[in-house]
């Protein structure tokens, strides 16, 4: 047996999210932020090229999005595990070997991104959402602490190995723990409680319950899952979309550049990677607090206080020179918008049930490439024309305000009839 009374199998499944979600954001964001400045001078590449390695690496996620999104719900989350540990490890591998732009755009651009769709970003959430309901905000908040412990271990870390052996050789030291840490946790991965003869939240079993059986709106959680097809029609998914989609343009901008625009300050590497250490630091801490909040308040007011803390967390980097100024942006940053991973995660759930969730969070990779794409790039040209990173930073501060705004608009889909509400926290 998975579970028992006094244990429930979900928690392992959570516990398997938290891995995938280091390794996937921990690689894809975390550590080519770090490995950024290295690789540019090495290289004597400017910014804005290696940055453009970011619109590949979107356009292949939007690709794969799709295609991938009904297989998860389909098979499971373990083979896809499996894949995206072997592609990561590769493209890591490759980075490690690179002397050409063709070779950063296949290492990075497909290998590393196609594999984090499949370890993390379409695998790990839905799958935790398959499992909770009413206990949905603080699950999602448990596994997604994966993204900030990332945060926490990986920029002092690689900082340090770099200095030591350099950043081909760290490259190639991240590549050999992808693939172990996936071989590793993709076993614990299940695809949801029902084919194991449990319901979610480890609520005792129905007998009439067959492991397998597909069940919209199950009598079991009192919570509607829609189609993605049903999904796409409703206002909802376009608001939450245009929401989460505004403020990643913002996100990924600032993931990749702010290592280097505190390091441009005249600060040491040390202090920089402390700063986003800390950073990191308070996003972990803060997200059991927001899995409370999250299950109490409704969801778009928690989204849109996340994207003002990171707009306000901007403007207090844009005018920081000095460590007590980085120190206060990332105190104001990561408490709040540090928590949007899963927040945005709880609203999808939320807001279409838990049946389709790849297929839902899939459909909507083609509009990720455009705004994952356009922070990090734009922010890349912006300093090689500029010198600085005033006009981006100002602009990622006008977009996160946008998200803001639209995600209070974004309000639950109505129930269809003869079904129970969507349960949203707060409603």
């Amino acid at each position: 047996m998975l579970s028992t009374r006094k244990w429930f199998y979900g928690w392992a499944v959570v516990g398997g999210a938290f891995v995938s979600h280091f390794l996937g954001y921990g690689t894809l964001v975390v550590a080519f932020g770090i490995f950024f400045p290295f690789m540019a001078e090495s290289l004597s590449w400017s910014r804005g090229l290696l940055a453009s390695a970011t619109i590949l690496a979107r356009g292949a996620a939007a690709v794969a999005g799709p295609l991938l999104g009904h297989r998860v719900d389909r098979h499971g989350p373990r083979p896809f595990i499996f894949l995206g540990g072997i592609s990561m490890a590769a493209g890591a591998a490759i980075l490690a070997l690179v002397h050409s732009p063709w070779q950063l755009f296949v290492g990075y651009g497909l290998f590393l991104s196609v594999g984090a769709v499949a370890l993390s970003d379409l695998t790990a959430d839905s799958t935790v959402s398959k499992w909770f309901v009413r206990r949905r905000g603080r699950a999602l908040a448990f596994s997604t602490m994966g993204m900030s412990s990332a945060g926490i271990a990986l920029p002092i870390t690689l900082a340090f190995l770099i200095s030591h052996m350099g950043w081909r050789a760290t490259w190639g030291v991240l590549a050999v723990a992808i693939l172990m840490l996936a071989f590793l946790v993709a076993p614990v991965m299940r695809r949801r409680p029902e084919d194991h003869g449990m319901v979610p939240d480890g609520e005792p079993s129905q007998a009439d319950t067959a492991p397998g059986d597909v069940s919209p709106g199950d009598a079991a959680t009192g919570e509607v899952s829609l189609t993605a097809k049903e999904a796409i029609r409703t206002p909802a998914f376009w608001l939450l979309a245009a929401s989460t989609n505004l403020a990643a343009i913002a996100i990924f901008g600032i993931n990749l550049h702010m290592f280097s625009y505190i390091t441009d300050q005249g600060v040491s590497v040390a202090v920089a990677a402390g700063t986003i250490t800390y950073l990191y630091f308070l996003q972990t801490a803060a997200k059991p607090l927001w899995g409370f909040i999250g299950e109490r308040l409704h969801v778009r007011y928690c989204l849109a206080a996340c994207y003002a803390g990171g707009a306000l967390g901007i403007v207090i980097l844009m005018g920081a020179s000095t460590l007590p100024g980085f120190l206060a942006f990332a105190t104001v940053y990561g408490l709040t918008r540090g928590a949007q991973s899963f927040v945005s995660s709880l609203a999808w759930s939320d807001y279409f049930g838990r049946d389709a969730q790849g297929a839902i969070r899939g459909a909507l990779f083609p509009i990720r490439f455009v705004s994952g794409s356009i922070g990090p790039v734009m922010a890349g040209l912006l300093f090689d024309f500029r010198g600085d990173y005033t006009m981006a930073f100002s602009a990622f501060v006008a977009v996160f305000a946008l998200g803001s705004l639209t995600a209070v608009m974004a309000r639950p889909p109505a129930r269809r009839t003869g079904q129970p509400e969507v349960i949203a926290a707060g409603v």
